[in-house]
């Protein structure tokens, strides 16, 4: 069990930043917990009177974890402050915007508690350094989607706009308040009566979608540009990093006979424990690509494979070059399969002050960007 305490997970980026003694940026650390990193930016603008523009990240930390990262403000004041949830701290100036290209990993502090007991996992540990564990997509990627409602990016690139807007609503409140769902749901019954949309919206992204369609009552392709470019990105990717996924669980049942299973909301994770030399050196340096309309892939088999998950999903390269929302495409990039943990640390085993009768084991290590450490722990949680 992890996140039972913010302070159980405690994640710092680390970043490669051109600081400067004056620019047109002013870099802050921001140190967090119970924030998603795109709400307390929201916030932020709002509390500081500024615009959304203003303001650059490179990454999205974790809400239930304490974290530290990187921001940019455009604009010369300082706005370092201490917040009961959150802190501001100026650190110097760049000419140039936060971007993920300028983070080059996160490292983590893990407490795992309630365990029974320490030493399989301390086995299983040992057996990531020697072989590693795999780099997929963990849920936190597809966290506002679910089976039932599908994917935003797949309406999309199929032209089913009026679908994809619903989906868009739906997955807004899938982990909000039931009153919230069902006025969402209301939304979805009165479908087409735009002033009775209007009238339940809330936000300003869902009034501007009915404000839109309300003038322009069947052209859902401009409601769909009232959604914010952050939040389409972010469908964008859940939807790539699902086909990704799915990639690489082909890949490893292809080549290696005897795999754990873990049944994750966003579908089945494969584990090993160890790797036979030849599937090791295979996968070692290996990348996969995202999915676009280019790809660049590593061999036949990767290839071979991904056209399979195109096929059963009734795809072609071509549809993913879409570009019906202006601001918004998928663009490939190369994504490491096999991973190890860096300075791998054991910091502490003991007691779990929180479980009577447990255990707790306390973790150090670093990951590259993009990487999940919640996929290590499933790893290292695995029964023998």
């Amino acid at each position: 069990m992890i996140k039972t305490l913010p302070e159980d997970f405690i994640v710092e980026e680390m970043a490669s930043l051109p600081l400067a003694e004056s620019g047109e940026y002013r870099v802050y650390r921001l140190t967090k917990k119970n924030w998603t990193t795109p709400d307390l930016m929201r916030f932020l603008a709002r509390t500081l009177s500024i615009s959304p523009k203003a303001l650059a990240y490179g990454g999205k930390k974790d809400k239930h974890g304490l974290t530290t990262q990187y921001i940019t403000i455009r604009h010369q004041r300082d706005f370092s402050l201490q917040e009961k949830n959150f802190s501001l701290e100026a650190v110097g100036f760049m000419r140039k915007p936060m971007s993920p290209a300028l983070i080059q990993g996160n490292r983590f502090k893990i407490t795992i508690r309630k365990l029974k007991e320490v030493e399989p996992v301390l086995l299983n540990l040992e057996e990531v350094k020697e072989h590693g564990f795999p780099n997929f997509f963990d849920d936190q990627r597809f966290r506002g989607w679910s089976p039932e409602i599908g994917f935003f990016a797949d309406r999309v690139i199929r032209g089913h706009y009026n679908g994809a807007l619903q989906v868009f609503l739906k997955s807004q409140v899938l982990s909000a308040s039931a009153s919230e769902r069902e006025r969402v749901a209301k939304i979805i019954d009165n479908w087409r009566d735009w002033e009775k949309c209007l009238e339940l919206a809330r936000g300003l992204t869902e009034k501007r979608i009915f404000r839109t369609l309300l003038l322009r009552p069947d052209d859902f392709l401009a409601a769909l540009e009232k959604i914010p470019r952050e939040e389409i990105a972010m469908a964008y990717a859940a939807f790539s990093s699902h086909l990704w996924n799915e990639l690489l669980r082909r890949l490893l049942k292809e080549l290696i006979p005897e795999l754990r299973e873990y049944q994750a909301e966003s579908g089945v994770f494969y584990f090993w424990k160890k790797l036979a030399p030849e599937a090791f050196n295979y996968l070692k340096d290996l990348k996969l690509p995202t999915p676009a309309a280019r790809m660049n892939f590593p061999d036949d088999l990767s290839r071979r494979l991904y056209l399979q998950v195109l096929e059963e999903n009734n795809l072609q390269f071509s549809s993913f070059r879409t570009r019906a929302l202006s601001r918004v495409f998928f663009r490939s990039f190369q994504r490491k399969v096999l991973l190890f943990p860096e300075n791998l640390e054991i910091l502490e085993t003991r007691d779990d002050e929180l479980y009577p009768g447990k255990k707790a084991l306390v973790l150090s290590f670093s990951l590259p960007r993009g990487a999940f450490a919640t996929m290590l722990i499933k790893r290292i949680l695995l029964e023998k």
